[in-house]
């Protein structure tokens, strides 16, 4: 999923183009795939996956069908596993993943006139990574005792609540006094609440499928209509379709329950992440067992997200920008 952590396309729909070659390997040959599971899927695919571009909505739905039809012929449990970030990603996906992440990092750079290696902050995170960063911030952790400085924004309703100890502050702040006062206070499903606005929990989190990448910076006051970061995402709302790609949480995700900020910086590759919704939709039980598993080192704080993980993974943004 999301996070302010260096790892709008208003509405929930989707996208996807199509290739000669997965579309003959889904309509001819299901059976074999299914027999065979991921590992035989990756016959299908070279290790360099061609770069695929995209002028409509149609042919990006088109591409997801494709893939999501090899994830359904693959074994659910291998599946789930990557889907969590407990697992690779299947090798008939990854390069493709690779190669389009890759292609609108080097058109982005080119195009605005940018450094390459500035340009992609954060990519694949593992669920063990995810677990780190969740628990830094659960624990409330200060700088230099394993924590990782601000983090998230301070929401309206506890903001409201603590008004004097928390003041006109953006962020939470584990090296203020004030902030840990209130943290420590806070139960935790509004401990969890207050993180799972700009971050997610192990397992829950997009960036397990290597689909979804964080571009330029993520600090969030950075990508305001003035801010410093306007110009490049002037330039990825513009050219990042073409790529296949679309942004995950908008301004609308902020206006649903559960309310998810928007993430300018945050851009998925369609193809793959929506036939990976798919998946999840059609297979509930197998990624909630797999979460419970993830989770059962501490289950205690992770009580609300356990309640709450449909939300926080179907409440996206599914649609392109195409102009």
């Amino acid at each position: 999923m999301h996070s302010t952590e260096s790892t709008p396309v208003p509405g929930h729909r989707r996208r996807t183009p199509s290739r000669r070659r997965f579309i003959g390997l889904v309509t001819a040959g299901a059976a074999a795939v299914g027999a065979a599971g991921i590992g035989r899927v990756a016959l299908a695919a070279d290790a360099d996956a061609p770069l695929r571009t995209f002028g409509s909505q149609r042919e990006i739905d088109l591409r997801r069908l494709a893939l999501s039809g090899i994830l359904n012929a693959s074994d659910p449990a291998a599946v789930a596993a990557w889907i969590t970030g407990r697992g690779p990603a299947p090798d008939a996906i990854k390069p493709e993943t690779d190669t389009q992440v890759d292609a609108l990092a080097d058109a982005a750079a080119a195009g605005l006139g940018a450094d390459r290696d500035a340009v992609l902050v954060s990519w694949v995170r593992t669920a063990a990574t995810q677990r780190t960063i969740w628990d830094r911030k659960y624990e409330f952790l200060r700088t230099g005792s394993g924590g990782a400085g601000t983090f998230g924004v301070i929401t309206d309703e506890v903001r409201a609540k603590y008004p004097a100890q928390l003041g006109p502050d953006p962020q939470w702040d584990p090296d203020k006094d004030s902030h840990r006062a209130v943290w420590t206070a806070l139960t935790s499903d509004e401990r969890q609440i207050e993180i799972l606005r700009t971050s997610t929990a192990p397992g829950v989190s997009r960036h397990h499928l290597g689909s979804d990448a964080d571009f330029f910076d993520t600090t969030p006051q950075d990508w305001k209509d003035d801010g410093p970061e306007a110009a490049n995402y002037t330039w990825l709302r513009t050219n990042a379709a073409r790529y296949g790609f679309l942004q995950t949480y908008t301004a609308e995700s902020a206006t649903t329950r559960p309310a998810i900020s928007e993430e300018r910086w945050h851009w998925s590759y369609a193809p793959v992440s929506e036939a990976v919704l798919d998946f999840v939709r059609a297979n509930q039980d197998v990624i909630a067992g797999s979460l419970d598993e993830l989770w059962s080192y501490d289950p205690t704080r992770f009580t609300y997200i356990r309640a709450n993980w449909r939300a926080y993974m179907f409440h996206v943004n599914e649609e392109a920008y195409f102009g």
